[in-house]
């Protein structure tokens, strides 16, 4: 085995290393004893056929990737422990030409722990936007969501549709000679301000089993030019009609649905949170001003293959959310009138910034010699125990190696509230919102 560090270029660690033939040579007859029975050749009984053989009629490399996987994992830690490197994430591995007797040559790169160069951290100016008032309007806006949310929902087995009614359809749409994905179970809401497909308004009368052909001139000011005015064809069949019946917005909903004896009580529960929430958003407001100017005074360069890695991680995270709901990431992106390209770039470098955000902090976290208490880990365990629905009873032993997490947020707390308690923080007293 020998290794050479070639060069480490933006957190990534570019190397060279050797395995020696005897290695490879016993890893390749494993493989062959490992796979013999797969192969079968004339004159020798399955499980019977020689190496040589096997090699001459399937190639002499037929065992070689196998034997490169069995091996590869060790050699490849054992140069890098030799080079003292501190890797992170997974390698990209390239194995040179391989000659019988020679020793392999390897060429490997991996991510690498970022280095860190701390700036001032103290006397961060930050502003601290005004939080928006809690208006009337708002607890009205969520006392009517809560109102649809505990509808009352009624199957129309024969009648006609009607408006207020939700009518459950599949249907085929054909735009300008193309046909589009058939779509199944959409909910169309009947009513004034629900026009999303086009062809809601005219489901009115319609009954479940109803098979329609329905015909939408699009607008000329669609925000797709190039199917503005165009008809769009639809194939709808109605498989359900369900009356909606809201519950009045009285002392009975507010104990059904807010625990609460009375509307009044209720109004003022839902006023609280709303404040507590805006209160919530002007703080993550000042703690990302706060990483933004942190991220100007720090040295810290993130592989791209981790900033990557974390990027997926949040795509995935966000589109399950999304399905979790009933939709999807491309309707989403249509009802925010966002491509996708630019969504992607976003998710970047919000990838990018918790990424810096997290190296940074560990670096403070390193330089004041933060440490967490066994009071202060037995709390910060019971706590996230609460917030993933566990039980707090024994968090410490059942959360098991999610207590190095909890552990090290802690300590990232710790090193936040320093910068907290250093920065120089403004209020804005300009009627601007959270």
């Amino acid at each position: 085995m020998n290794a050479v560090l070639e060069n480490i270029e933006n957190s990534e660690a570019h190397f060279r290393f050797t395995i020696d033939y005897k290695v490879f040579a016993d890893a390749l007859e494993k493989t062959y004893k490992k796979n013999k029975e797969n192969y079968q050749v004339a004159g020798f009984r399955k499980g019977n056929v020689p190496r040589s053989v096997i090699e001459s009629q399937y190639g002499p490399t037929v065992f070689y990737q196998e034997a490169l996987d069995l091996i590869m994992t060790e050699e490849y830690e054992k140069a890098v422990e030799s080079l003292a490197l501190n890797t992170i994430g997974d390698p990209d591995i390239e194995v040179g030409e391989i000659e019988k007797g020679q020793e392999l040559s390897v060429k490997a790169s991996v991510p690498v722990v970022p280095e860190v160069t701390l700036g001032q951290l103290e006397g961060i100016e930050v502003v601290m936007p005004k939080a928006r008032e809690v208006k009337e309007r708002d607890i009205d806006k969520v006392l009517e969501e809560l109102q649809y949310k505990n509808k009352k929902i009624t199957d129309k087995e024969i009648a006609p549709a009607e408006k207020g009614d939700t009518v459950t359809v599949d249907y085929d749409c054909e735009l300008d000679g193309t046909k589009f994905e058939p779509v199944v179970d959409y909910k169309a809401l009947l009513d004034d301000s629900s026009d999303t497909m086009g062809f809601e308004g005219q489901l009115e009368g319609a009954q479940k089993g109803d098979i329609l052909d329905i015909q939408k001139v699009l607008p000329h000011d669609h925000q797709q030019p190039q199917i503005a005015g165009k008809t769009a064809c639809f194939k709808v069949t109605v498989k359900k009609v369900e009356r909606i019946e809201m519950l009045p917005l009285d002392d009975a909903f507010a104990q059904k649905v807010g625990n609460v004896s009375t509307m009044e009580e209720f109004r003022t529960e839902i006023k609280k949170n709303l404040e507590q929430a805006a209160a919530q958003r002007v703080q993550m407001q000042r703690n990302n001003a706060i990483l933004n100017e942190l991220f100007k005074r720090c040295q810290v360069k993130i592989p791209e293959s981790l900033i990557m890695q974390r990027a997926m991680s949040m795509l995935e995270q966000f589109s399950g959310q999304l399905e979790a709901e009933g939709g999807t990431l491309d309707l989403y992106l249509q009802l925010i009138n966002k491509k996708s390209g630019d969504f992607k770039r976003e998710v970047w470098e919000d990838a990018e910034n918790s990424l810096k955000a997290d190296y940074i902090l560990d670096q403070i976290i390193k330089e004041k010699g933060y440490t967490v208490s066994e009071e202060e880990l037995q709390g910060g365990c019971e706590k996230f125990a609460l917030s993933i629905n566990m039980s707090p009873e024994n968090a410490r032993q059942n959360l098991g190696p999610l207590v190095t997490k909890v552990e090290h947020d802690l300590k990232a707390e710790k090193a936040f509230q320093y910068l907290l308690e250093h920065a120089v923080i403004k209020e804005d007293n300009g009627d601007k919102t959270a």
